[in-house]
């Protein structure tokens, strides 16, 4: 029987996001991580609607676990995690919009997973990377998404205005 003053509604075992949950709720850095790799890239409507209610849980649960990592902090996969469900909970627009903040969203993987279009690929204006010209399905917002790398490929997202629909001559260069 729940302590019938605890607000926190039991935790869902079979319903939509419960693996993800009861990982993140779990204490084990190992499950933590995982589980919010996963949530830093899903999409799934009734997923989020199922896990956006327990953001203050969790991070009340995960606040002094370390998870480690080497280059870049794995907290940074749970904050972004946090901030995705947050955002989905508070409908505060196409989830697009959260691209620039995480930078692990290849272009070519969104657009397979039919999130964006790409609309045109060159060389970064800067000249080092390749660049992609996307546009969000859901929201039509254009994006330049740029190759980078350091010791892991990451991507730089930045708004942008729309490309013109012909794939750009090789060599050619996208950006500002």
């Amino acid at each position: 029987m729940r302590w019938p003053f605890n607000r926190d509604p039991s935790t869902p075992t079979e319903r939509p996001g419960a693996q993800h949950l009861q990982a993140l709720l779990s204490s084990e850095p190992d499950r933590i991580y995982s589980a919010a790799c996963a949530i830093a890239q899903l999409r799934d409507p009734a997923e989020l609607d199922a896990l956006s209610p327990w953001v203050e849980r969790i991070e009340r649960a995960t606040a002094h676990i370390a998870l480690g990592g080497a280059l870049f902090a794995n907290n940074h996969h749970l904050q972004f995690a946090l901030r995705r469900l947050r955002f989905w909970r508070d409908r505060a627009g196409c989830l697009c919009a959260l691209y620039p903040h995480y930078p692990f969203f290849d272009p070519r993987r969104e657009a397979t997973r039919g999130h964006v279009v790409i609309d045109a690929v060159g060389e970064a204006e800067d000249g080092w990377g390749e660049a992609h010209a996307v546009t969000c399905v859901d929201c039509a917002t254009h994006w330049l998404a740029t190759d980078r790398e350091y010791h892991y490929p990451w991507w730089e997202w930045t708004v942008a205005g729309p490309t013109v629909a012909a794939e750009p001559a090789q060599g050619h260069r996208l950006g500002a």
